[in-house]
């Protein structure tokens, strides 16, 4: 074989090569790099880029002594000698021999990434998620309504947001049992589920207080949520050979005009606590200014809050959680500002 011709072959293997790894490189980081950004671990994933890195440094430094080694061929050739057949042949088995140990490591890379990938998504979910109910859990709550409040500054896409309460859930407790209590979640949730499939976030919001946050206008929004009381005033709830009551009681409200967002949540609260007030078992919305009745009840069961300005003995527990509510409002929406 000519020696130019050795030598043009030898320099097409090494770009071809080099041209190689850049396609796999790209390939994997590109494939790889919207799942990972997703669930990927911070320093797991720090660890796979330091470890290719140190790979590629190899790898170049490989490339480094191929080009000194082609080099000195080319300038032997130049000088009009003939570069040995058998080191042409030796320096493209090395660069072949190079390229194969790179793909090998990517390979193993790709299925070791897969794994941690998986790995982490599932902790990933687990840390988002309620572990008795399998709702989205009070912190993974509070992140989504910072997002929707970040684009209802930028793009104005306004969203509602409903609480609901099991009424007298302390009392099933007490009367029942915590497992029955337990079961009473795990149903309530269950139903929330069906009936809010398209809900942006379904969570528990703490006890037994869960929290929908939608995209709906207000009057819809507040016409589901009291589909779904009425979905689990009709549901038989049943622990062991006992059949337990259960109602819910809820508020909605819309975020509106220069709302923070404490200041929804207070609206909803206040809807919510109006509920409780005027009886509980039904829905009321806050449209800013007022809370209005949704549920449509028989009106001799509807109670003027006027009178319970003054609670009276049997008021007193819904009075005190009232004030550790408010009180609560208060420093979330502190945190908040």
């Amino acid at each position: 074989m000519p020696a130019n011709a050795s030598v043009f072959i030898l320099g097409l293997v090494v770009g071809t090569g080099l041209l190689v790894i850049g396609v796999l490189l790209g390939f994997f980081l590109g494939r790889r790099a919207g799942a990972a950004s997703q669930v990927v671990d911070r320093q797991q994933f720090l660890g796979f880029l330091q470890n290719l890195s140190h790979w590629t440094s190899e790898f170049a430094g490989d490339v480094s002594k191929y080009q000194t080694q082609l080099t000195s061929i080319s300038q032997r050739v130049q000088g009009g000698n003939e570069a040995p057949r058998e080191e042409i042949l030796q320096l493209l088995t090395q660069i072949m021999q190079a390229n194969q140990q790179l793909q090998n490591r990517l390979d193993t890379a790709e299925e070791r990434l897969e794994s941690q990938t998986h790995q982490i998504a599932d902790y990933l979910t687990e840390a988002r998620t309620d572990g008795l109910t399998g709702l989205t859990n009070r912190r993974a709550f509070d992140q989504t309504l910072d997002e929707l409040y970040v684009q209802w500054q930028s793009k104005s896409q306004a969203f509602t947001l409903g609480l609901v309460d099991i009424d007298h859930f302390k009392k099933i407790n007490d009367t029942y049992g915590h497992p029955a209590g337990d079961t009473v979640l795990k149903k309530v949730s269950e139903t929330m589920r069906n009936e809010f499939r398209d809900a942006v976030c379904v969570a528990r919001y703490g006890g037994e207080e869960f929290a929908i946050l939608c995209m709906m206008p207000l009057e819809e929004a507040a016409d589901c949520v009291d589909r779904l009381r009425s979905a689990i005033s009709r549901t038989e709830f049943r622990h062991e050979d006992t059949i337990i009551p259960v109602t819910l009681s809820g508020g909605v409200a819309r975020i509106e005009g220069d709302d923070k967002i404490g200041k929804l949540v207070r609206r909803s609260d206040e809807a919510l606590y109006a509920a409780k007030l005027g009886g509980r078992n039904r829905i009321y919305l806050h449209d800013g200014s007022i809370c209005r009745l949704v549920t449509k009840v028989p009106p001799a069961t509807v109670r003027d809050l006027r009178s319970e300005a003054v609670p009276n003995m049997a008021q007193q527990d819904s009075t005190v959680r009232l004030q550790e509510r408010l009180k609560r409002i208060v420093e979330e929406e502190s945190r908040r500002v």
